[in-house]
């Protein structure tokens, strides 16, 4: 099955470079597109190991997987094969040399800027957005920059398979620029407590992998990378905030993110895969600040929260009337006024579970109640609005 399938993926992006008049013969004679011939070899020899068959597929060592995405983020590698190594590793299933490797080389091919600030909390949403709930997590950072933290929100404007609702998105109709160069970002950071970085900008070798990864259709190990890369780090600091829906990425990520740089980590179950936990069920978090335990799944924290008994749904559902955009926009400034509902409930747990997390003095119900103020007192639209004029 393995095999038929890396076969239709292969014919697929054939037909794709032949109707782009592309100059790669399909009949194997692969024309090298940089600097010789031994990225091919490289490519070609992890590609023998990895798409053998069912459960038949070898793992290769960090430091191919090093050297083929090195390749490949150089422009020296053919399409074609790019898709098939990318697909055959995540059917075969990435292990952890595989994921470490990749990671290496899309890291070293990141501009990160050292903000003039301690702590910096990089905030990791899904980058294929939303597509079944109106999201309120574009609005998280100016919540926690109204408690004193500074937050960057990274991504694009939009990316398979989802193509959903981004905070780039959301950004960008409420006026902010999200086309800042990451310096420039960290400095709105600086003044504002939060700011926007693009991937086109602090990573633009991946970032111009866009259009093959919409022919791919499916998610890569890309996917599962880029959100753990560092646009801006802290002088002291630099703390993770990640969400994630299936139980065995936990264990992935936070390896991965130890391993980049990240001192703490938080990894928090949450609707689409998102940073806000549904509110009709108790909440489950991960929360890192040392050395790993051998067992990560076993550090899973669960309990309940004040919406936990009385909510009626997990989030607040996309609406046919109206743009996805602007019903999130339109929602989350009503959120920032002081309205109340379920978005508003979404937001607050949201939050509240990273104030929680990260100042260990807080109870959760004080987090609550602190975002909660901040909401009423108008001090986390104070800051969006900040944000969005700083541009």
């Amino acid at each position: 099955m393995l095999c038929g399938i890396i076969n239709l993926c292969l014919a697929k992006l054939t037909l794709n470079l032949v109707n782009q008049k592309s100059n790669v013969s399909v009949n194997g004679d692969l024309k090298a597109l940089g600097t010789g011939q031994r990225s091919h070899e490289v490519i070609r020899e992890a590609i023998q190991s990895i798409a053998v068959g069912p459960d038949r597929g070898r793992d290769i060592s960090s430091e191919m997987s090093h050297s083929v995405m090195s390749a490949v983020l150089r422009g020296e590698m053919d399409e074609v094969q790019t898709g098939i190594f990318l697909i055959a590793l995540r059917m075969k299933r990435e292990s952890m040399g595989e994921f470490l490797g990749l990671y290496k080389a899309l890291a070293e091919n990141v501009e990160t800027v050292t903000a003039e600030v301690d702590t910096v909390y990089c905030l990791a949403d899904p980058f294929d957005g939303y597509l079944r709930n109106a999201t309120m997590t574009p609005f998280i950072p100016a919540v926690l920059a109204a408690n004193g933290m500074h937050v960057v929100m990274h991504g694009v404007k939009t990316v398979g398979p989802k193509h959903g609702v981004t905070a780039h998105q959301v950004y960008e109709l409420a006026g902010a620029s999200t086309t800042l160069t990451t310096a420039t970002a960290a400095d709105v950071m600086k003044e504002t407590g939060l700011c926007y970085v693009d991937q086109s900008h602090y990573a633009p070798t991946l970032y111009a992998l866009q259009s093959l990864r919409h022919r791919i259709v499916k998610r890569t190990a890309l996917t599962t990378l880029e959100r753990i890369l560092i646009p801006i780090s802290g002088r002291v600091s630099t703390r993770l905030v990640l969400g994630y829906v299936h139980k065995a990425y936990p264990d992935i990520y936070a390896r991965i993110a130890f391993t980049a740089g990240f001192d703490q980590v938080l990894l928090l179950k949450g609707v689409e895969g998102g940073l806000a936990p549904a509110l009709n069920k108790p909440l489950r978090r991960f929360h890192f600040d040392q050395a790993l335990p051998d067992d990560v799944g076993g550090a899973k924290q669960v309990f309940d929260t004040p919406f936990t008994d009385s909510a009626t749904c997990a989030a607040l559902a996309m609406s046919a009337d109206s743009s996805m955009v602007e019903q999130c926009l339109e929602t989350g400034l009503s959120v920032l006024n002081g309205a109340n509902g379920v978005a508003r409930d979404s937001l607050i747990l949201a939050c509240a579970q990273i104030l929680n997390a990260y100042n260990t003095s807080m109870s959760f119900k004080s987090a609550v109640e602190k975002v909660t103020s901040c909401l009423d007192n108008g001090s986390a639209l104070d800051r969006f609005q900040m944000f969005v004029k700083s541009n």
